[in-house]
C-alpha cells in the first residue's frame, strides 16, 4: 500500500511538472513599458515672426533679397544689351517692332543698306543726283535725270522701310525736313517717268504743251508708300505742312516743277539747319521776279498766285495772323502780308504796311522748269 502510495505520488508530481513547464512556455513575453519623451519647448527658429511667410507657402514663391539684386542686375543688363544705336530712339508706342543689330557684329561686317534712311539725312545718291541735274536758278535737266531715273526707285522704296521707332525719335525740324524731302523726291519720279510731257491736242488749246497739268493726277493719283503707309502728294501737303506741323513756309521749299514755282534746292533739307534753310528759301523766292514786286511808280505790289487766299494765302493766317496792321485787307491777306515784311528789307517792309497800294496776283506759268529742251 505504500508503494502504491508512493508511486501515485511519483506520478503525480511528474504530471505537475510537466503541466509547470507547459504553462511556462504558453505564457506571453510581457511588452516593455513605452517611455514617453517630454514635450520639448519649441526652438526659438521655428517661431513665426511677423515679417516671415508662414510655413504654408512654398519654398520656391519665398525670394532671397541676395537672388532678388541678382535678378535687377541681369535685367539692367539685358536692357543695356537693347540700347539704339545713336540715330535710333525707341518709343513707348510703336506700329512696328524695332529693328536691332546684333551685339556681337564686328566692326568690318558690311554696313546694313537701311542704316542710312533711318538717320534724318537723306541718302547721299539723292544729294548727288540734285547737284549733278539741278541748276542754281532752281532749273531742272530732266533729260538728264530721266536716264538716271532708276536710281530714284531704290531711295523710294527705303521709304517704305523706315523705322517708325526711328522716326518717333527725330525733332519736329527733322520730321518736316524729311517730308519737304520725300514730296520734292517724289514730284522729280513723277517728272521723270512722264518725260517729255505728253498732252493731247484739244488740252494744248488751254495750255501749252510742256505744262505739268497735261500729267494727269500728278497730286492725287501717284502714290508712294513710307513707313508702310501710302501716300500721295496732296497727302503729305495736307497731313504734314497744313496740320501735323502747320508750317506755310513748307509750300515754298517743296517743288512745283514750273516756271513760276520756288527754285528747286540743291541739297536735301536738313532738320538741324531747316529754320535757316526755309528762311534762305522765302528770301530767295522773293527776290525773284516770280515771288513779289513792287512797282512804287504806279503803285503796284504784285504777288506770287501760291499767296492768293484760295490757294496757299489761307495757310498762313494760323501763324502770321493779325489784326493790328493792313486792316483794309482780309484776314488772310493780312496775314500773308504780315509775314513778308520778316524777309523784306525795312524799306520795302515800311511801304507795304503804310502806303495805299494796289495788290493784284501774277498769272501762274506752270510750264515745266526744264533747261535740257528749251520749253
Amino acid at each position: 500500500m505504500t508503494k502504491r502510495r508512493l508511486s501515485i505520488c511519483i506520478g503525480l508530481s511528474g504530471l505537475a511538472l510537466l503541466a509547470g513547464c507547459a504553462g511556462t512556455a504558453s505564457v506571453p513575453t510581457p511588452r516593455q513599458p513605452q517611455v514617453i519623451q517630454p514635450v520639448q519647448p519649441p526652438q526659438p527658429s521655428a517661431v513665426t515672426e511677423p515679417n516671415k511667410p508662414s510655413a504654408a507657402i512654398p519654398q520656391s514663391e519665398i525670394r532671397n533679397p541676395q537672388s532678388t539684386r541678382q535678378a535687377s542686375l541681369d535685367d539692367a543688363t539685358r536692357l543695356q544689351s537693347h540700347v539704339p544705336e545713336p540715330n535710333e530712339t525707341t518709343v513707348a508706342t510703336v506700329s512696328k517692332p524695332e529693328s536691332i543689330e546684333p551685339s556681337d557684329r564686328r566692326p568690318d561686317a558690311a554696313p546694313n543698306p537701311q542704316s542710312e534712311i533711318r538717320n534724318p539725312k537723306f541718302p547721299s545718291s539723292y544729294t548727288s543726283l540734285l547737284e549733278s541735274y539741278v541748276h542754281e536758278d532752281g532749273a531742272v535737266d530732266y533729260a538728264g535725270l530721266r536716264r538716271r531715273r532708276l536710281e530714284l526707285k531704290p531711295i523710294l522704296m527705303e521709304l517704305s522701310d523706315l523705322d517708325p521707332n526711328a522716326y518717333a525719335g527725330w525733332s519736329n525740324d527733322e520730321k518736316l525736313a524729311f517730308w519737304i524731302n520725300v514730296y520734292n523726291l517724289k514730284m522729280l519720279e513723277i517728272i521723270t517717268r512722264n518725260y517729255p510731257i505728253q498732252s493731247s491736242r484739244w488740252l494744248r488749246l488751254t495750255w501749252p504743251p510742256s505744262d505739268i497739268r497735261h500729267i494727269a493726277g500728278i497730286w492725287t493719283d501717284y502714290k508712294l508708300i513710307v513707313m508702310g503707309e501710302e501716300f500721295t502728294l496732296a497727302g503729305v501737303e495736307q497731313r504734314f505742312f497744313h496740320r501735323t506741323f502747320n508750317e506755310p513756309r513748307a509750300y515754298l521749299a517743296v517743288t512745283y516743277a514750273c516756271r513760276s514755282g520756288p527754285p528747286l534746292r540743291r541739297k536735301p533739307y536738313d532738320g538741324k539747319h531747316l529754320t535757316q534753310q526755309l528762311d534762305e528759301q522765302v528770301k530767295a523766292f522773293l527776290a525773284s521776279p516770280q515771288g513779289l514786286r513792287i512797282d512804287r511808280r504806279t503803285m503796284t505790289v504784285s504777288l506770287s498766285a501760291i499767296f492768293k487766299p484760295a490757294w496757299r494765302g489761307k495757310e498762313f493766317a494760323a501763324r502770321y495772323g493779325t489784326d493790328k496792321k493792313f486792316k483794309d485787307r482780309d484776314p488772310e491777306t493780312r496775314a500773308v502780308l504780315n509775314f513778308l515784311t520778316n524777309y523784306l528789307s525795312r524799306d520795302d517792309a515800311y511801304f507795304l504796311e503804310t502806303e495805299n497800294y494796289t495788290l493784284e496776283y501774277m498769272n501762274f506759268d506752270w510750264r515745266l522748269n526744264d533747261t535740257s529742251r528749251g520749253y
